[in-house]
């Protein structure tokens, strides 16, 4: 602050920091008095918004991670965010179909924009978030002044095609299971029954 304790011990009697005496006679300035003081010196900005950015990347295989396809996500949204003065910027990729909604990265993001830590969320385009559902991700973030910033609308025919081929595939593979459960369940059922005749 830049001035002797006897200017603090002053400043302390005119009101303008608070004080809080101890037992022992020692005197402690208040954090929030302090802060008041500070911001209204212009010293620190206390509207300053300390959240952080974030860039989501995903792909739905490990193919598709070896060939590249999530780095170059990665690489063409730091370029973007080049731009765009990122702040603590933190880069949350994962391999995993866009179908599932127990993801482990894409969990710990909203984590963090429910608690209010994330300003803005860079993304290539609105499926890498999500397949479906995509609205309630954005209700979330709004409600928690969280920016999604989809970068490119542009997808390659390959990629989408790909893409869309193996969220076909998780989608059978979930009903499958299911419908393998079930008659699983109906085997049991007779078994049981027959036993009791």
């Amino acid at each position: 602050m830049g001035v002797t304790t006897r200017t603090i011990e002053n400043y302390c009697k005119k009101g303008i920091l608070e004080e809080v005496v101890a037992i022992s006679g020692r005197r402690t300035i208040t954090r929030q008095s302090l802060i008041n003081y500070l911001a209204k010196q212009r010293m620190i900005d206390i509207n300053a918004d300390n959240r952080i950015d974030v860039i989501y990347s995903r792909v739905s295989t490990k193919k598709q991670e070896e060939r590249g396809d999530l780095q170059r996500q990665i690489d063409s949204i730091l370029c973007y965010c080049a731009l765009q003065n990122p702040k603590d910027l933190e880069i949350f990729k994962e391999i995993g179909s866009g179908l599932n909604d127990n993801r482990k990265q894409l969990n710990k993001l909203l984590q963090l924009i429910m608690q209010s830590k994330v300003k803005r969320v860079f993304i290539l385009y609105k499926d890498i978030l999500t397949r479906f559902g995509f609205n309630y991700i954005e209700a979330i973030c709004k409600n928690f002044n969280t920016e999604i910033v989809i970068v490119s609308s542009e997808i390659t025919e390959k990629s989408t095609e790909e893409d869309l081929a193996e969220d076909l595939c998780a989608i059978i593979h979930s009903f499958s299971g299911k419908l393998y459960e079930m008659k699983d369940r109906v085997r049991k059922y007779a078994i049981k029954e027959l036993g009791r005749e």
